[in-house]
């Protein structure tokens, strides 16, 4: 049985988020006049070609994988035998995918389709070796504050119902995780780096995740994200 879980209401940072309009391409306006900007589904179209369209990881089928990041993702993987870290390195001369697609579209050069900007964006990898009983604790962490997540989801229904209310975060960076182990089980979640009770276990899961990432890798991965 396949399962989908969804933390919260996915929205893009509010630095992201200058302008929604329908339609699949750029709606940016002629060079010479003011740019109404990147709506947000570009944005996402473009994370989302990266990451199934273009080549990824040049690791084997694994038994279990947990990705966390968008932009700069940090993967937890094994195939029963090695256990390793791995990180993509997206290769643009701004400080982030986001920020190589405004300046794209200030100097009238994105293209309407957002793959062919995707296309434009090549990714390195680089991985650093686990050992087993390091990988084990990490995952026994990993579902230990998924479960505790989980269990307030009945907490949550009640009131849900009765204000019908989502929540809308602002100004707050989200941590999409994937969790894969084959054809038994594949969980995405959205964290968003707030502190939020019910998401708390599973954000100091990321931020442990996050400062090994910065041991392993000697960069910081809780700016891009």
């Amino acid at each position: 049985m396949r399962v989908f879980v969804l933390a919260a209401l996915i929205l893009i940072p509010a630095t992201l988020m200058r302008a929604q309009q329908p339609g699949q391409t750029n709606p940016g306006k002629p060079c010479g006049e003011e740019s109404v900007n990147i709506p947000a589904y570009y944005y996402e179209s473009v994370l989302s070609r990266i990451e199934f369209g273009l080549p990824s990881a040049p690791y084997d089928r694994p038994v279990i994988k947990i990705a966390v990041g968008a932009e700069i993702k940090l993967i937890l993987w094994t195939d029963g035998e090695k256990y390793q870290l791995w990180t993509d390195i997206p290769q643009v001369p701004q400080e982030s995918i986001g920020a190589f697609l405004f300046h794209l579209d200030d100097i009238c050069q994105l293209p309407p389709d957002p793959w062919d900007a995707a296309a434009m964006i090549k990714i390195t990898w680089e991985h650093k070796d686990l050992s087993a009983d390091q990988f084990a604790q990490i995952h026994r962490d990993f579902i230990e504050a998924l479960s505790k997540y989980v269990g307030k989801i009945q907490d949550r229904y009640s009131p849900l119902i009765t204000t019908k209310q989502l929540f809308i975060y602002l100004d707050a960076w989200r941590h999409p995780i994937v969790y894969d182990n084959g054809d038994s089980e594949h969980i995405e979640l959205r964290v968003w780096d707030v502190d939020e009770k019910d998401g708390a276990p599973l954000l100091a899961w990321v931020r442990e995740l996050q400062k090994l990432g910065a041991d392993s890798f000697h960069r910081q991965f809780w700016a891009k994200n």
